[in-house]
């Protein structure tokens, strides 16, 4: 018995260690740029420096994408559909997820275990993470109406 739950165990520990396909989002008006974005980010070259999403990334990051950059000049143009609907609901988990940061942090706001500056930062991260996701949807719908 313990053998099976220790092999199940070691199961799950390697599923879970495993990448997930996720969104990358690329600056590209940094000049320090992973490799992966010096395509995307040639192909999107304009008058406006503007970030690029790349759908089919495998990797995990620790904090909010959404946080980094400014999306409002964002262009979902040229994903397929399938592309484009794990864009949404990449951006959607990302919004669900400072959201419950938000919460989490009110919590201990309003039990007296942080201060009130500590408190004012998670909820201008949250309304940053808020305003980048509102930017993705309006890409994402000006793209669905393009198909």
């Amino acid at each position: 018995m313990k053998r099976a739950i220790f092999v199940a165990g070691m199961l799950a520990m390697t599923a879970w260690s495993l990448p997930a396909r996720a969104v990358m989002i690329c600056d590209c008006c940094a000049k320090d740029r992973p490799e992966l974005c010096t395509g995307p980010c040639k192909e999107a070259a304009g008058p406006i420096c503007t970030p690029v999403i790349l759908p089919n990334v495998r990797g995990w990051e620790k904090t909010n994408p959404l946080l980094r950059y400014d999306l409002k000049y964002l262009e979902l143009t040229g994903l397929t559909p399938r592309q484009l609907e794990r864009v949404r609901r990449w951006a959607e988990k990302q919004r669900r997820r400072a959201e419950r940061e938000y919460r989490r942090m009110r919590t201990r706001a309003l039990r007296g275990r942080i201060s009130k500056e500590a408190f004012r930062k998670a909820e201008a991260r949250r309304d940053k993470v808020v305003v980048n996701y509102q930017h993705i949807i309006r890409a994402y719908r000006s793209a669905k109406r393009q198909d």
